[in-house]
């Protein structure tokens, strides 16, 4: 005798009329014939939810990133150098790592010929002497540790919560497209000035600053 398989559950819907009583059987594995609207009942009585799970991401690229701007950051102003190059330096105890004077930068930072040499945006060096390789490494300079703080701080707040969301490889194609983006608008409209900056947000008006100065 063949034994009935144990998924299967037989469901009676009794109906008023010429069709009597009538038996459907029905898998539990498969979904009911109709799923009401979240938080709305079934006619037995049944209340059906649709529970979305999403993959989190372990973020560790939006991390390095800010990592990496540091560590460009501190050897930068090792190269700028500032006991060398200047009379009166700020916080004077860190040695190389010291700031320019406030008249020369008010954001603590290093020299514009510093940020120059590292690689910021100069786009008549980038028209004519072919170095288009400062549109990318612009993207890692700041003009000073304010301006540092303000980009990472941003990065660290909105960057980790989408890599968590979205996973590394998005983040990361966004980070570099939109800082390329940023350099070319910088080069397209602001071709007196060198340029710096982890975004698209740059820091043309610091040199302007200086140079007014």
């Amino acid at each position: 005798m063949a034994m009935e398989p144990d998924n299967i559950q037989i469901r009676v819907h009794s109906r008023r009329g010429g069709g009597g009583n009538m038996i459907h059987p029905v898998s539990l594995e498969s979904p009911p014939p109709s799923i009401p609207a979240a938080g709305a009942n079934s006619p037995n009585g049944v209340v059906y939810r649709e529970v979305k799970h999403f993959k989190k991401w372990l973020p560790w690229l939006i991390p390095s990133f800010v990592v990496a701007n540091t560590v460009v950051f501190i050897i930068t102003m090792s190269v700028n150098n500032c006991p060398k190059n200047s009379d009166s330096c700020v916080a004077a105890f860190l040695g190389r790592l010291s700031f320019q004077p406030f008249k020369e930068n008010p954001l603590l930072g290093p020299s514009s010929s510093a940020l120059e040499k590292m690689g910021a945006l100069d786009v008549y060096k980038v028209v004519h002497q072919n170095q288009g390789w400062r549109l990318i490494t612009c993207m890692w300079l700041h003009g000073g540790v304010l301006h540092l703080l303000a980009n990472m701080l941003s990065l660290l707040i909105i960057g980790i919560r989408l890599e968590r969301e979205f996973g590394f490889v998005r983040i990361g194609l966004l980070y570099l497209i939109s800082g390329f983006g940023g350099s070319l608008l910088s080069a397209l409209f602001i071709q007196s000035n060198i340029s710096v900056g982890a975004s698209g947000l740059r820091l043309d008006w610091f040199c302007f600053f200086v140079e007014r100065i």
